[in-house]
């Protein structure tokens, strides 16, 4: 089955596949073994690594196993689809769907730092408006965002000043009824459902915005 990352995946993806829509999965490691036509001491021990892994949480019910899978599970599956999706689709536009919320100010605080300033006007052609616009995604579009954050986008450096350092983040560029804009995200980040645009233009203004607005973002492809 190949090396340990390997297994995590295809382990991982039995247990989706078996456990469909439901956040736990029932199962037995006989149950598991069958399924993968593998042995029950082999499922057993897959099982027992997707643990150790931080993959899943499991809780022990008699012969059975209630099985959920975590954050860190859930990214290795759709960091592999959208490694694929980009082999066989090739994508150029993806959607997403949101509502506008409020944030709590420390978009404008990040990307005001010069280190971030002088890479945004190089790798995207303008200085952005120093706020970010928050929109946090609607579930129908909850798959397509984690494709995008497992994606490469346009990397920005970090960098470390007098006081603190700052890490990298990458970016999509898009737009919103036609503005261009980017989409930013920290590369080492738990996942949230809430983006962070950025724009040459301050969007709420722009674009006549309150708190609970629907938006449409288009990001831009290839995707890699």
């Amino acid at each position: 089955m190949g090396d340990s990352i390997d297994n995590s995946y295809w382990v991982l993806k039995a247990l989706k596949s078996l456990g469909g829509s439901k956040s736990l999965i029932s199962i037995s490691s006989s149950e598991l073994a069958e399924y993968m036509k593998i042995s029950q001491q082999s499922a057993s021990r897959f099982i027992l690594d997707l643990l150790r892994g931080g993959y899943i949480m499991r809780q022990m019910n008699g012969r059975k196993q209630d099985i959920s899978i975590t954050e860190k599970g859930l990214a290795l599956l759709v960091k592999e689809y959208a490694d694929l999706s980009v082999i066989l689709e090739k994508p150029v536009k993806m959607k997403l769907y949101g509502n506008v919320q409020s944030g709590l100010g420390e978009g404008r605080y990040y990307i005001s730092r010069k280190g971030y300033i002088v890479q945004f006007q190089e790798k995207l052609g303008f200085i952005p408006y120093l706020g970010t616009l928050n929109l946090r995604i609607k579930p129908g579009s909850e798959l397509s965002l984690r494709r995008l954050r497992s994606m490469d986008g346009i990397h920005i450096d970090g960098f470390v000043t007098d006081d603190r350092s700052y890490g990298p983040v990458k970016l999509f560029l898009g737009n919103i009824n036609g503005i261009k804009c980017a989409i930013i995200f920290p590369e080492r980040s738990v996942y949230s459902d809430v983006l962070e645009i950025i724009s040459v233009d301050f969007l709420r203004e722009k674009l006549s915005l309150k708190d609970g607005d629907e938006l449409l973002v288009e990001v831009e492809g290839p995707f890699n």
